[in-house]
């Protein structure tokens, strides 16, 4: 089964039954300094973090092509008192709706035209002032295990700033990955395991694999 079909991620999610960390630590550091506003987390995964942006005060959708997940973010919240729009979508299509002071994007690992036709559309809801966020697996230090097709989902931060004009870059970097904050996301077709492509980026408090380095990109609509 290819690794971005809605039915791999479908049965991946179905599997996951550890507890999951609350957010990724590059969320805190490069939006914890914004007044919050509204927020767009594409590739939201069981929500981590959208949650940590609602307790925070934005007002959050957070978008995800697999429907078990969103099941699992929606029951993360549920009786919470935290309000997240959690949406079943293709972030590749997904209809966006008005504008938002924040758009984030970790970890999904789309194909170059995906996520091009992705970062177009997030930039043209962009509010003035707002800020979009990117993070991905970098071309430089490969993740262990992956395809050679899944590989084609890497990224370098030249490639991804190209792919936001109009946007002023505020940072384009490689970062290195900390192993205690990625995740390793079983393939349930073999025993090695294989991080996930396509499906959204998610963290466990145990993980303790090799996962090369992380390209982060931080644009903002001139305002």
């Amino acid at each position: 089964m290819r690794t971005d079909t809605v039915e791999f991620w479908n049965e991946i999610w179905s599997t996951m039954d550890h507890a999951f960390a609350d957010h990724d630590r590059a969320l805190v550091d490069h939006v914890d300094d914004l007044k919050p506003g509204r927020a767009l987390d594409l590739g939201c995964g069981s929500g981590g973090n959208a949650i940590w942006l609602a307790e925070r005060g934005w007002q959050v959708t957070a978008v995800d092509f697999s429907e078990v997940v969103i099941d699992k973010a929606r029951k993360r919240v549920a009786d919470s008192g935290i309000e997240v729009e959690f949406v079943v979508s293709d972030v590749t299509t997904y209809r966006l709706d008005g504008r938002y002071d924040l758009i984030t994007s970790f970890y999904i690992q789309l194909w170059p035209d995906q996520r091009a036709r992705m970062l177009s559309n997030a930039a043209e809801v962009l509010a003035p002032g707002g800020r979009l966020l990117f993070v991905s697996h970098d071309k430089s230090s490969p993740p262990s295990g992956w395809s050679d097709e899944d590989l084609a989902s890497l990224t370098t931060p030249a490639e991804v700033v190209a792919e936001l004009p109009g946007l002023d870059i505020k940072r384009a970097a490689v970062v290195e990955e900390d192993g205690a904050h990625m995740s390793h996301m079983p393939d349930p077709h073999e025993d090695g395991g294989h991080e996930h492509v396509h499906g959204s980026h998610e963290h466990t408090e145990d993980a303790e694999h090799s996962h090369g380095a992380t390209t982060i990109v931080v644009a903002v609509r001139p305002g």
